[in-house]
């Protein structure tokens, strides 16, 4: 009796060993087979414009396959083929508008599994436990599945989350403190993580918001200075507007460039950013106080920029808001000392260099 008691253990696990082989030799594919999923996703949101915070790709590792084809609550006939993640994608983006439009491309490039997948916005109680996103099971749409280089994955199968930034943060913070089911919250946090949940949803709604109204007050601020008015308060979408429209700032550009400045466009944010402390720091309220600074340089500027360069050995790159700091650093050289672009940053060597030039 003991010894057909030891087969019958033995049996399913012996098939469990079979399957978990079987996998181990088709994870190289299945890894192929997440990296080009990767860059199609990566492609197809490029194509759409849409800018995401991050996206992230995994393929279940071997031992995580055994672990879930060996759970008791789930039996497998063919667990190669019934289990639907050994590819994931998640795609992280930054408002919920983003995630529809996210949404929308998956249903439009790929086959979905209705049954396996599943929305977790729709229908959800306004007391329900959790923070929600979109999970889809999809396969390679029939159209692609008649190209040769996608004929190996023809029949694999891979799930994509979509979720905001702070949807992903609930599901980190949630995963760590264990509670998967609101059935396993101590009473007493219960109402605590409904509240964090509700602020959350709240936040995302308050983001998109904001969104839009940047949007509304750069395109008043595009109007305003297209049509000749510059008393526009100084502020980081009025000054971003200002130095790509500005003729001052195109007269200071091209002379930089005459002077030897290499032009670096991936520190612009920071740098408009620094610029409007400085103005704060000068006291220059309005766009129309800041371009009169400007533009008293025009008998001075080519000259100043050249010999701010002249005494470097090493390339000096710049944005157009850093050659405006250089500007207004001549003009109110009186009100401005080393310690001051310490705070904002700046090198000490550097600073004392430009503050010198400056004071010549």
């Amino acid at each position: 009796m003991s010894n057909s008691k030891s087969r019958e253990l033995a049996q399913p696990e012996g098939r469990f060993d079979e399957y978990v082989q079987q996998y181990a030799l088709r994870r190289p594919l299945q890894e192929e087979f997440t990296s080009r999923l990767l860059a199609l996703v990566k492609s197809l949101l490029e194509s759409l414009g849409l800018e995401v915070h991050l996206i992230e790709n995994r393929t279940k590792d071997i031992q995580s396959f055994r672990d879930k084809i060996s759970r008791a609550s789930k039996k497998y006939r063919d667990p190669l083929n019934e289990i639907t993640d050994l590819t994931g994608i998640r795609v992280i983006a930054y408002y919920e508008e983003d995630v529809d439009k996210v949404c929308t491309l998956i249903e439009d490039e790929f086959d979905i599994d209705r049954d396996n997948s599943l929305d977790r916005r729709s229908g959800v109680r306004p007391d329900e436990f959790g923070y929600q996103a979109v999970h889809y099971v999809v396969k390679l749409s029939e159209s692609r599945r008649t190209l040769s280089e996608w004929h190996p994955f023809v029949e694999f199968k891979a799930e994509i989350q979509v979720r905001t930034v702070l949807q992903h943060a609930w599901a980190a913070i949630s995963h760590k403190l264990q509670y998967k089911r609101e059935s396993d919250i101590p009473d007493v946090l219960r109402r605590k993580l409904f509240r964090l949940s509700a602020l959350l949803e709240l936040a995302d709604d308050e983001f998109m918001a904001i969104r839009d109204r940047t949007l509304a007050l750069t395109q008043d601020i595009e109007q305003r200075l297209s049509k000749g008015d510059r008393n526009v308060d100084i502020d980081l979408v009025a000054l971003d507007e200002f130095l790509r429209t500005s003729e001052e700032v195109t007269r200071l550009h091209k002379q930089a460039v005459s002077a030897g400045f290499k032009y670096d466009f991936e520190d612009a944010a920071d740098s408009i950013s620094d610029l409007v402390s400085l103005c704060n720091h000068f006291r220059l309220k309005s766009i129309s106080q800041l371009e009169d600074a400007l533009r008293s340089s025009t008998d001075w500027s080519r000259q100043y920029l050249k010999s701010q360069i002249a005494p470097s050995k090493t390339e000096w790159y710049a944005t157009d808001a850093f050659i405006c700091k250089l500007i207004l650093i001549k003009v109110f050289r009186t009100v401005v000392d080393v310690q001051h672009l310490l705070e904002q940053g700046w090198d000490e060597e550097i600073a004392s260099r430009v503050l010198g030039v400056a004071s010549k």
